[in-house]
């Protein structure tokens, strides 16, 4: 939606100097007189008048985030000029205020009832070939008026969005593109989650358009100058860069999106409920599950207009998700255009032979003819119906289509209202269809309507935009379904207003959000139950959540008073509640085809817009006669995102429920973490990047074995071992015992000598000077090309040289099981700078590369379930890597914390055959022992520890 502000303010005031201006371009072009150089660059210089500060302030409480941006310009010219603020918001935002400051006079958003009148109004209208509207999930907002000379005007505007999870993250996105390079330029995000920040990074700004955007983009790590604060429940993140550092990623102000993504922790299987002043808010993302088989359905759009660029990034795309179906999953491939071209007229088996045959046959497809949007759906589906209705499936399976096109429809049916109905009768509610419109051409409302009705999502790719890395983008949400046929019930009399409480599917790495309102807020417990199907499973969860009375607001002592309105409540999910339910509303609104039932939706939700000042396609926003301003910004009325968080903090910190400490010195993740690693009890994986192959195995160590992972010592200078702790099996467990590493060492000779030791509770450096860091503060230091960087009870990174980075994650058990240990992982994040001699557990992989070669099966029986499993006949999957030829299986493995699933091949037996040697061969005397009896390592240098 593209907000665009017209202000009729000052026009009598420079009325004469426009007429004066129009007379004189008027002339030069009747006249054909050239304008000097320096008369134009003057013309240009006053046209925009200077921003002397772009700050916005977020704050996000438990996943829901106000924002607050504030401009200053400064007209410093002699005569009146044009002044513009735009900022580009995310899509799924709402507006909740905006205010102009022009000198002393205050002009005040108000949101009111939509009018079709023109006045001073915020008009509304989506428009999706303008250049401010092209940016992927946002919207811009635009304000224009006249400041006068050798004066100042401030614009401030606030919104509010519910953050959604996303391939197991919430992303919160802020668009710094001021147009010009600013003297003040500040981004501070503030996050504060009660259950706890299980992961926060910064990646680098991000400009999908390219337009303006510099060369940093391809950079590890967050932009220059981005300081990090963090502790279990709270972080502040700000980006300040001066005008040098703006200039060097984009000299024209367009440095592009400042992102911000995180996790936070789950402990209940049931899911995390909030309660607050009669209000509730429930997250629930269920985690070690196993995924549903799902039943799959291409349909790709081969019109005449997908030629060149389009339909070779689609094909590229599906080839890649071809290979990320698993053995479980059945799949088909249409090509429409005028025609309906189905691969096979039922659903395959995913085998390597009927992926070879689906890629041969996507390689095939040519553009040509219109577009048969209705038949291609009607074929979809009714494959699926076949397949499940002729087939006698054990396991629950999840049946989708994945709709990709670029146009309308021009064959066969055409009107839209019938394709609605035919594909939502032919589907029943049973079929799920995920829909992606490419360009400017595209009937996204048709699409949209479709996916809303098929309990289905809809994405946008716009002309410039790769429709390849899209579509795998939108199938990696979608590839993991966990759950089917959700409900979740609470009881009547406790609960109204609830919003939706039934969904179709639940997808590994996404979030159900409920929120309501409690009938009685004297309520002690609030009883919830979750129904829902898993593979052969019924699942059923239950709880009594304790309600427990908060103050908030006015009665916290020292709180702000909350103003009169809703837009002043403290209350963070009071407005999340409201949030959700206006969304619905519009959601269903759009869904419905009776009149009736649509003015009874928009008139709700136009109430409840209003009553919370949200701008949404059923309000709008005049601003108010101006008054006189002679305080601080903070005394303007009506700034949710600048009041509104503060509150909630200070009430939350009422309630004992405080952010923590400010840490001494920020934390910069500069390093990503790789699947290279060993973690657990303990469990090794190794990725093969050449090979796109990824294998993993375990050792079965004793207690107080040290361990060698990685041995590099003559060449460059690294060695880093490891040392086992031992604790009880788990009573249901198949091991007598468990193993972790409870110390790792890095030990490092060149350019001069120094160790690590690092421990789950402290980081020893020893590099001449002995320094001790706590790990429950973080903190950065370095000299002489080596870096740590310790954040606070997460992670420790060590970076040598540049070339080589290390990273330790800290696994911390606040109630401890008898079978847990604190302990360490060692993930290699960045190997450059280790030799091709490297040795190691870990190490001896590092530079090596590996191919897999299907062989009749001996005395295996195990590999059922291998991807890679030819049909008619078992065989043997071998994995060939320095020489070894070892049986391997398919499996799957957590590593990150335990929060992200990987695919890789098992090596059984310890590895027996998969590593160089035996596993005696790995084990080190002491934990500065440095020889290495295998490979090319022979000397040896001892450390102590003081």
């Amino acid at each position: 939606m593209l907000l665009l502000l017209g202000l009729c303010l000052g026009l009598s005031l420079c009325a004469g100097s426009q007429e004066e201006a129009r007379s004189w371009d008027d002339t030069s072009e009747q006249v054909g007189l050239r304008v000097p150089r320096q008369l134009r660059l003057l013309q240009r210089l006053k046209t925009k008048p200077l921003m002397t500060e772009f700050s916005v302030k977020s704050t996000i409480i438990s996943r829901y985030a106000f924002t607050t941006v504030s401009c200053r310009m400064l007209n410093r010219a002699s005569e009146d000029q044009d002044a513009e603020f735009q900022m580009q918001i995310p899509a799924s935002a709402f507006i909740t205020n905006f205010t102009m400051i022009i000198g002393e006079k205050v002009y005040q958003g108000e949101i009111t009832e939509k009018e079709k009148k023109n006045g001073d109004k915020v008009k509304g209208k989506r428009n999706t070939t303008t250049e401010e509207n092209e940016e992927k999930g946002a919207d811009t907002f635009r304000a224009s008026l006249v400041i006068p000379s050798k004066d100042k005007a401030i614009f401030l505007l606030s919104y509010e969005e519910l953050l959604q999870r996303r391939l197991g993250k919430y992303e919160h996105v802020i668009s710094v593109r001021p147009q010009q390079l600013v003297g003040r330029l500040n981004v501070e995000v503030n996050v504060l989650e009660r259950s706890g920040i299980t992961s926060l990074e910064v990646p680098p700004l991000h400009n999908s358009r390219q337009k303006g955007s510099g060369r940093g983009e391809d950079d590890l790590g967050p932009p220059p100058s981005t300081a990090i604060n963090q502790n279990e429940t709270f972080a502040k993140v700000v980006f300040k860069p001066t005008v040098v550092q703006q200039a060097k990623i984009a000299q024209n102000g367009i440095l592009g999106d400042f992102i911000i993504r995180y996790d936070v922790n789950r402990e209940k299987s049931i899911g995390d409920i909030q309660v607050l002043n009669g209000y509730f808010v429930h997250y629930f993302a269920p985690k070690d599950l196993p995924p549903l088989p799902k039943n799959v359905v291409f349909v790709l759009d081969t019109s005449a207009s997908m030629v060149g660029t389009k339909l070779r990034q689609t094909k590229d795309a599906l080839f890649t998700i071809l290979h990320d179906l698993r053995p479980q999953d059945r799949f088909s491939i249409i090509g429409f255009s005028n025609r309906i071209k189905v691969w096979k007229d039922h659903l395959l088996s995913v085998t390597p032979l009927n992926i070879r045959d689906g890629k041969i046959h996507i390689h095939h497809m040519s553009p040509s003819g219109g577009t048969d949007i209705n038949g291609a759906l009607q074929t979809a589906i009714g494959l699926l119906n076949n397949y499940v209705t002729h087939n006698d499936i054990e396991d629950r399976s999840v049946s989708l289509i994945i709709f990709l096109t670029d146009g309308k429809p021009t064959v066969g049916e055409t009107h839209t209202l019938k394709i609605l109905n035919n594909t939502k009768e032919a589907a029943r509610g049973r079929i799920c269809i995920f829909t992606i419109s490419i360009g400017n051409d595209v009937d996204f409302k048709l699409l949209e309507k479709l996916s809303l009705e098929n309990c289905g999502l809809t994405r946008r790719v716009h002309e410039e935009e790769d429709a390849g890395s899209q579509l795998i983008g939108f199938y990696d949400e979608i590839r993991t379904p966990l759950l089917s046929d959700i409900r979740i019930n609470y009881p009547p009399g406790i609960v109204e207003h609830a919003t939706k409480t039934l969904f179709p599917n639940y997808f590994n790495g996404s979030e159900i959000i409920i929120a309501g309102k409690l009938a009685d807020r004297k309520v002690e417990q609030l009883p919830v139950e979750v129904t829902a199907s898993n593979s052969k499973k019924f699942v059923v969860l239950k709880t009594k959540v304790p309600v427990e009375p908060q103050k908030v607001g006015n009665d916290v002592p020292g709180s702000p008073r909350p103003k009169g309105d809703g837009q002043g409540d403290p209350n963070h999910i009071k407005r999340l509640w409201s949030y959700l339910t206006v969304k619905e509303l519009l959601s269903s609104w759009v869904q419905s085809n009776d009149e009736q039932e649509k003015e009874q939706l928009r008139q709700r939700a136009q109430a409840l817009a209003m009553n919370y000042h949200f701008l949404t396609p059923f309000t709008s926003m005049k601003l108010k006669k101006p008054t006189l301003h002679t305080g601080g910004l903070e005394d303007i009325h009506g700034m949710s995102a600048a009041t509104g968080p503060e509150m909630v903090m200070q009430s939350l910190q009422g309630a004992g429920l405080q952010p923590g400490p400010t840490l001494k010195k920020p934390y910069d993740p500069r390093i990503k973490i790789s699947k290279t690693s060993v973690d657990g009890d303990p469990h090794f994986v190794v990725d093969f990047p050449l090979s796109k192959l990824t294998v993993c195995f375990n050792i079965d160590g004793q207690p107080g074995d040290i361990l060698r992972l990685v041995s590099d010592h003559v060449h460059s200078g690294v060695t880093v071992n490891g040392e086992l702790i031992g604790a009880p099996a788990p009573p249901s467990g198949h091991k007598k015992q468990r193993t972790y590493f409870r110390t790792i060492t890095i030990l490092i000779n060149k350019p001069e000598r120094s160790y690590l030791e690092i421990t789950p509770n402290r980081v020893i450096l020893d590099g001449g000077d002995r320094l001790v860091l706590p790990c429950n503060q973080s903190v950065v230091v370095g000299s002489r090309g080596l870096e740590v960087s310790v954040s606070a009870n997460a992670n420790v990174t060590v970076t040598i040289q540049g070339t080589i980075a290390f990273v330790i994650l800290i696994h911390l058990y606040k109630n401890p099981a008898p079978f847990q240990r604190n302990h360490l992982g060692f993930y290699i994040s960045n190997s450059r700078g280790l030799s091709s001699n490297c040795h190691g557990l870990l190490g001896q992989f590092l530079n090596q590369d590996a191919k897999l070669t299907q062989e009749p099966a001996g005395h295996s029986k195990n590999l059922t379930n291998s991807p890679l499993l030819p049909a008619g006949g078992t065989s043997e999957t071998i994995l060939k890597v320095k020489g070894h030829r070892v049986p391997v299986v398919w499996k799957q493995r957590k590593i990150y914390n335990g929060e992200e699933q990987i695919d890789c091949w098992f090596a059984r037996n310890n590895a027996a055959k998969l590593i160089d040697g035996e596993y005696k061969d790995y084990l080190a005397s002491h934990p500065f022992d440095t020889e290495m009896t295998l490979g090319s390592e022979t000397s040896s240098l001892n450390y102590k520890s003081t």
